[in-house]
């Protein structure tokens, strides 16, 4: 396995995300669009949960996961049902800021690493260190996409009223 280039697909993932970021304010943060299950802060944070639970949870390492962000940002979970002070703007980009940084300290030279319970994704079946990480860049690279369009619906909305 390529090990530089899946290290440099997942910062590049994280350099757009910080990119796509960059107008998100704690203002604007809550807000959701019609036709959006969650926020901004959501997708942040959830991008940042992911690939603690992704790539270190199933490489059995420690995930760095702050009190509450499982409740707050996994999966399934949506900021309308959320009963604690979510963390902000800021300190999701914190943490997202120094992740890249641990997973590459973390699992450099263990890319082709069998981890102990496959993952299956769909018809996918994630078997490797490395394979968790290329999957946590694709998933990433959905949430911009997602983030980008929210954006611009906040930006829409906030202009209409």
């Amino acid at each position: 396995m390529n090990e530089k280039m899946i290290f440099d697909q997942l910062e590049f993932a994280r350099n757009i995300t910080f990119k796509v970021a960059e107008g998100i304010t704690e203002e604007n943060a809550d807000l959701i669009p019609d036709g959006f299950p969650n926020s901004l802060r959501w997708q942040l944070g959830h991008i940042y949960t992911s690939v603690e639970g992704i790539v270190f949870h199933f490489a059995n390492e420690t995930k760095n996961l702050p009190r509450n962000y499982g409740e707050l940002f996994n999966t399934g979970t949506k900021p309308v049902d959320w009963n604690t002070t979510p963390p902000t703007i800021e300190e999701i980009k914190s943490l997202l800021s120094e992740q890249v940084k641990r997973v590459r300290e973390t699992f450099e030279g263990r890319l082709d690493e069998k981890i102990a319970n496959p993952l299956p994704i769909g018809p996918l079946k994630l078997e490797t260190i490395g394979e968790l990480i290329s999957f946590a860049s694709f998933h990433e690279s959905e949430h911009i996409g997602i983030i980008k369009t929210m954006n611009h619906a906040v930006k829409s909305s906030v202009g209409t009223k």
